[in-house]
């Protein structure tokens, strides 16, 4: 069909920067820079920079930014890991393809990871803690750290989905996605607030064994230099072509996502105070979101959505089921569950969060009278 409020418009922002696209294509494939050559090292040097560490590693998805990450952080068989389970399936397959086991922690009223859950989870296999940054908005680094410094674990962020968002310390510093443990995740896939032509991702660290690991690890395992294997891998690279190709966008980025924060806003006033909607405005000014999704909660959502489509608004369901239910666990044991009661049958809170949430139209080449007419369409449905 053809809506009126589109849920993300890549056709817009190529029209809106064509040329510079079309140049930066030309100009790399005219050198016949195809892998791994200067395109790709400018945007790791930018990107690191950007995010705020030593180190950043071009692979080909977010999904394998993850699969790498935490093999070349020596997560293996025997090992458990504590994630979420509302969250993108890779979050946890990756866990299960480095050897590893996952716990599932439930999460709170902003869709992350409920860190009060944390020490019930942890287990002398405990290796690492994986936070989900989900939406644009970091979990609670500060109580997270800590209970990773006492207990002797890793850090291994899936920032996925946060690419600039920050969050200011005790010590007053503000720390961004991908800076805090032992290495940050990004999926650089279209639809998110920075995304290629496709699939790309990024691995970011400080540790230089690790970013070497994972260099070796995405070219399957060889050095380019001496031309020698050092580990069974897979070839993950980011092509040199999709990263000319991003770091056009990422000149932009910066107004861009001030872009969704008054995009954001407009939402914030149009639907902030329905007693059948609930808003991501969680109130902590530790906080600094950057809404790589404008994710609400809804009484009747399936109705609602189904009269948004109708209206010519475009939504999204992330997820419509916890992932501890879906077919592939269902081959297995699920995963170790972990909500307020300790070990349990299902987690409540995702449960409940699955029932709800949908996804309004967030990019930010969104106009002001778009995002208000996706506003009078919620409010219409709610008026009938």
């Amino acid at each position: 069909m053809e809506y009126k409020v589109r849920f993300a418009n890549p056709a817009k922002q190529y029209a809106d920067h064509r040329e510079e696209f079309i140049k930066a294509f030309d100009d790399t494939l005219s050198r016949g820079a195809i892998v791994n050559k200067e395109e790709l090292w400018k945007f790791e040097e930018d990107f690191a920079k950007f995010v705020g560490v030593q180190y950043a590693i071009g692979v080909n998805s977010g999904t394998s930014a993850l699969d790498v990450a935490l093999q070349a952080a020596g997560v293996g068989q025997g090992d458990e890991v504590i994630t979420v389970a509302h969250t993108f399936i890779a979050s946890i397959s990756s866990i299960y393809l480095a050897g590893a086991t996952p716990v599932l922690v439930d999460v709170g009223e902003d869709f992350n990871m409920d860190v009060r859950l944390l020490e019930k989870a942890i287990t002398p296999k405990t290796k690492a803690i994986m936070p989900v940054h989900l939406n644009g908005r970091l979990c609670d680094m500060e109580v997270i750290m800590d209970i990773a410094k006492r207990k002797g674990l890793m850090i291994i962020e899936d920032a996925a989905q946060s690419l600039g968002a920050s969050m200011k310390m005790a010590d007053g510093n503000a720390k961004s996605a991908g800076s805090f443990g032992v290495a940050g995740c990004f999926s650089l896939y279209w639809a998110k607030a920075l995304g290629g032509f496709g699939g790309s991702g990024m691995i970011t660290t400080n540790d230089p064994a690790i970013a070497e690991k994972a260099k070796l690890m995405r070219y399957n395992g060889e050095n380019r230099e001496d031309r020698h294997f050092y580990y069974h891998a897979h070839n993950f690279l980011m092509d040199n072509l999709q990263a000319a190709l991003l770091q056009v966008k990422f000149r932009y980025f910066p107004q861009w996502l001030q872009r969704r924060k008054e995009i954001a806003e407009l939402y914030h006033q149009g639907l902030e105070g329905m007693a059948q909607v609930q808003v991501p405005r969680f109130g902590d000014p530790r906080f600094s979101d950057i809404y790589t999704n404008y994710v609400i909660r809804a009484e009747r959502r399936d109705e609602l959505a189904k009269f948004l489509q109708e209206q010519g608004v475009e939504t999204m369901i992330s997820w419509g089921i916890p992932t501890y239910k879906e077919p592939v666990f269902q081959q297995g044991e699920i995963p170790r569950l972990v909500s307020a009661g300790g070990d349990a049958r299902e987690l409540p809170e995702t449960e409940k969060i699955c029932r709800e949430v949908l996804s309004l139209p967030m990019y930010p080449e969104l106009t002001g009278e778009q995002v208000q007419y996706a506003i009078e369409q919620v409010r219409g449905f709610y008026a009938q």
